[in-house]
């Protein structure tokens, strides 16, 4: 299993950087779906609770996509030290889960999450154990995820991965635009 890994992380990203923009947005969209999987999953363990956990009307938490973005074009040249990209993943998504958390609140008077009552919350928007667990997620996109999004965008070539990109650059637009004009308009 470790060696898979090591050839895995070996790979020859040479691709991705020729298509990096397309390559990024597919990062996104997988990880925006593995944040809705997760939500969805853990409120439903946790409260007992099958709910739609996601502003959008699509399967997926753009936040997530946002983080793992981050996570891949700050972090990913720390990934030789686990302590200090583990740190800095606490870090970095910390502040975006907080910042999100406090533009969601002063656009629509309404906490979308809370922390309240968890260790070392701050406001509610962010807590020890969200940012643990998103960095236990950005280890995972790092060393598993990601090389594995940049070997299939190698794979499945440049024309099919610049249709793949815009058709979701386009469904995410669509969602969008009708979840602020009919689910939550500002």
């Amino acid at each position: 299993m470790l060696d898979k890994l090591k050839k895995l992380n070996d790979f020859n990203f040479e691709f991705v950087g020729k298509n990096k923009f397309y390559y990024l947005v597919i990062v996104f969209f997988v990880a925006s779906i593995v944040g809705w999987i997760y939500e969805v999953l853990f409120y439903l363990l946790f409260d007992g609770v099958l709910v739609n956990r996601g502003f959008l009307y699509g399967f997926y938490v753009p936040v997530y996509g946002m983080g793992a973005l981050l996570i891949v074009i700050l972090l990913k040249r720390f990934k030789k030290n686990l302590v200090i990209f583990f740190v800095l993943t606490m870090i970095v998504t910390g502040v975006l889960e907080y910042a999100v958390g406090a533009l969601m609140f002063g656009l629509y008077h309404k906490t979308w999450w809370s922390y309240d009552g968890l260790f070392l919350n701050i406001n509610g928007y962010v807590c020890l154990r969200s940012v643990v667990s998103f960095a236990v997620g950005g280890l995972l996109l790092i060393y598993i995820v990601e090389p594995l999004i940049a070997m299939f965008c190698h794979y499945i070539g440049k024309v099919k991965l610049a249709i793949l990109a815009y058709s979701i650059i386009g469904i995410f637009i669509i969602d969008l635009l009708c979840t602020l004009i009919f689910r939550h308009p500002l």
